[in-house]
């Protein structure tokens, strides 16, 4: 890589080269040198004045752009319900996000790293979930005496039970979990997940499934 570049500069490169070849080779089987090969000359050294490890490149690399509040608010509807399934569809065709997270198998797996994700749902994610259901329920889309743990059930369903679950289920496994997940908030009389969000799971299943197996 030619100097001069500012460190901005040189940062967003590594991030780029990384995302690269997380996504053509798998998150595990990427190492900090196929990086630096990557990088026109750069060394090791380098990349360690930005990032501590490769984890923490592929961490910066799938941390949100926006705070859970920021990315919540922006989804459309014209009911609580509605913004809802507006935040699940979006989280079922980021196609790009799902396929490195399936690219670290085995890190997201890692004790350390649930821990770190389960807070951070419950600190920020979940009470901008709860805020939406409040939404529905003053709406009347949502009909529940149980906001709170309406969002933490949903998130940790989709989240932990299922999203933790990506790589070592089979495609079979992950349609039913969301088959069962559709009927629990059905039975309870909040129809989130609507004909679209389920076609779209569905075929965010299959396409990970199939491009894990090229």
């Amino acid at each position: 890589m030619a100097r001069g570049k500012n460190p901005e500069e040189t940062r967003q490169k590594i991030l780029s080269v990384s995302k690269k070849l997380f996504l053509e080779k798998g998150y595990d089987n990427t190492s900090i040198q196929d990086i630096v090969n990557g990088l026109d000359g750069m060394t090791k050294g380098a990349i360690y004045q930005h990032f501590k490890s490769k984890f923490e490149i592929f961490e910066t690399i799938i941390e949100p752009a926006e705070s859970a509040e920021e990315s919540l608010r922006k989804h459309q509807g014209n009911t609580g319900l509605e913004k809802l399934q507006s935040a699940i569809l979006d989280a079922f065709t980021d196609y790009s996000r799902m396929r490195l997270n399936y690219s670290a198998a085995v890190t997201l797996r890692s004790p350390r790293f649930i821990g770190e994700q389960f807070i951070d749902m419950f600190s920020e994610v979940i009470p901008e979930i709860k805020k939406i259901v409040e939404e529905g329920v003053k709406d009347g889309s949502i009909e529940t005496e149980y906001p709170e743990e309406v969002a933490d059930v949903l998130m940790m369903n989709l989240n932990t039970w299922i999203g933790l679950h990506l790589t070592v289920f089979t495609e079979e496994q992950l349609k039913r979990k969301i088959d069962f997940t559709k009927k629990i908030f059905d039975s309870m009389g909040i129809p989130i997940f609507n004909e679209e969000i389920m076609t779209e799971a569905y075929k965010m299943f299959e396409y990970i499934k199939k491009d894990s197996s090229e």
